[in-house]
């Protein structure tokens, strides 16, 4: 096996106990236990927790974004931004394990100014994403005219973040078909008549 592909199997195995444990109690001892391997092999791919968490993070963040990219050259119009909100919502279970270490992430990363540079950076980047796909569908006709593209931008990840959160503390309190019905109703008030 490779060098990438051990880290890779590093990286999940951290992924797989934060999910279940949460941020405190994932250590490199219990990611090495998860292994089933040595604190040494951990320690080879990464120094520390801080840097694992991070290279997990991105890596689900990397593939969350290429979808999403995905979407917004696959679909058009409406759809377009119903597909690549519903990515990013905890709609399955798996979803929710990584909105569990995302939030997780965020906690952890309070006080600790270069995690939380990470997680702007992120933020900065799906918010980027999110404005030029509106922009697009403006310049189309699809999204009203006079909308403050930044800010529907910022509310649109808002939503998100909201809906899965909550999922997060209480997976009972939105179904699939009802996170699905709320981003609509949302989205209704930023389509044209046209």
């Amino acid at each position: 096996m490779g060098f990438d592909d051990r880290r890779a199997e590093v990286i999940q195995a951290a992924w797989r106990v934060t999910a279940r444990e949460g941020l405190d109690r994932t250590s490199m001892r219990a990611i090495a236990q998860e292994l089933g391997s040595s604190t040494g092999v951990v320690t080879h791919y990464f120094r520390n927790k801080d840097e694992l968490i991070l290279a997990a993070l991105e890596q689900v963040f990397e593939g969350t974004i290429e979808a999403m990219k995905a979407c917004a050259e696959t679909f058009q119009g409406r759809e377009r931004l119903e597909q690549m909100l519903f990515l990013a919502l905890p709609l399955e279970g798996g979803d929710r394990d990584d909105w569990k270490v995302w939030l997780a992430f965020l906690g952890y990363s309070v006080g600790r100014e270069r995690l939380l540079e990470a997680h702007r950076q992120r933020y900065g980047i799906l918010q980027d994403l999110m404005a030029q796909v509106l922009v697009e569908l403006q310049g189309a006709g699809v999204v009203k005219a006079g909308l403050e593209i930044p800010v529907e931008a910022n509310a649109l990840i808002a939503l998100v973040d909201g809906i899965s959160m909550g999922i997060v503390i209480n997976p009972a309190q939105f179904s699939q078909e009802q996170q699905r019905a709320l981003v609509r109703r949302h989205l209704d008030g930023l389509l044209s008549d046209a």
